[in-house]
């Protein structure tokens, strides 16, 4: 037999409609009714409607994600697959299924058609860029919002993050320890949150530490752009670089190459992701360590937990990193002079 209805439900469990809607629905019976009624459920393979359900909850199971890059990124860029596989599975464990938002429209243009759909619960969206007018329009919305990159100064923000600063601090401390004394930094893409957040860990550490070089070239997280700026600090006399990314890093073994130099005896290299080949170059390389799936999962569980939880305020996680020592910085360097 297969019941269909809540009062087939009811006369085979002998309670109430009313009670099989509440457990079906997670309301408050005491246990033993919900084991009985859930026994039943079981016996004769009772699917609820899950149109009829969201339906009356006002809600639809569905949330957008805007990640404003191409869509090529999706599978060429690391960062962005291991993200998009970390939400999209804690959202189908949970039965919510995902509208993506890439960049085939201007920020202004994606911002008003994620605030006119009528069809998503809340949204989650990369919030890379410092000044933003798709966040910033986000965040003024009653839209409930998850930020993957922060927005420490808005009160009212809701995001997830790594701590950038304390990881680069972590870097220069250990390259300090290892006798470098002119490091040079590589940044990531200017007026983006984790490359100024980078640089500001990089610059506190050297502070606090007396010493007087800031060796900076501009980067954008590429390996080309890592190889020409890795010139740049060469030339200025480096005897360690810290590249923003893992593959600015690629960029600057390849410049040190060129120059016939050695790593880590002349230049000392550093990278920053952990991302699969890093152990794989030669040597391996030094470098922070990012669960970027993990941050993924946990803007999924934290947008679920403000479409569940309403007006229980802002959720802000700062997930750990850790610095991965390879051969790129083993023995130290000599000093240049």
């Amino acid at each position: 037999m297969r019941a269909r209805t809540l009062e087939e439900l009811a006369n085979l469990t002998g309670v109430s409609r009313s009670t099989v809607s509440r457990v079906i629905n997670g309301g408050p019976v005491s246990e033993a009714t919900r084991s009985r009624v859930m026994e039943v459920l079981a016996h004769v393979r009772y699917r609820p409607n899950l149109a009829a359900r969201r339906l009356a909850s006002g809600r639809s199971g569905v949330v957008g994600l805007v990640m404003h890059v191409p869509a090529a990124n999706l599978f060429t860029d690391s960062y962005f697959s291991l993200l998009l596989e970390g939400i999209t599975e804690t959202l189908a464990s949970e039965a919510t299924g995902v509208m993506l938002w890439l960049s085939h429209r201007t920020k202004e243009e994606t911002l008003d058609q994620v605030l006119s759909s009528s069809f998503i619960d809340g949204v989650i969206a990369t919030a890379t860029m410092l000044d933003d007018p798709l966040v910033d329009g986000l965040l003024a919305s009653d839209l409930p919002a998850v930020l993957i990159g922060h927005r420490r100064h808005d009160l009212s923000a809701s995001y997830v993050d790594i701590d950038n600063e304390a990881a680069s601090e972590v870097i220069v401390e250990h390259l300090l320890s290892l006798g470098a004394r002119r490091i040079g930094h590589i940044t990531g893409t200017r007026n983006t949150v984790s490359a100024e957040d980078r640089i500001a860990g990089y610059e506190r550490a050297l502070e606090r530490a007396g010493n007087p070089h800031r060796l900076m070239a501009d980067g954008d997280y590429t390996e080309e752009a890592g190889y020409e700026a890795a010139f740049t600090l060469l030339d200025r006399g480096v005897d360690a670089i810290f590249a923003a990314s893992d593959r600015s890093a690629v960029g600057v073994y390849r410049a040190i190459e060129a120059r016939e130099l050695r790593i880590p005896e002349d230049v000392m290299v550093t990278g920053f992701d952990d991302l699969a080949f890093a152990a794989t170059l030669d040597p391996p390389l030094t470098t922070v360590r990012q669960n970027i799936r993990s941050q993924g999962e946990a803007a999924a569980r934290a947008l679920l937990g403000l479409l569940h939880q309403d007006g229980t305020g802002p959720r802000r996680v700062l997930l750990p990193t850790e610095l991965v020592v390879r051969r790129s910085t083993s023995g130290g360097v000599a000093h240049n002079t």
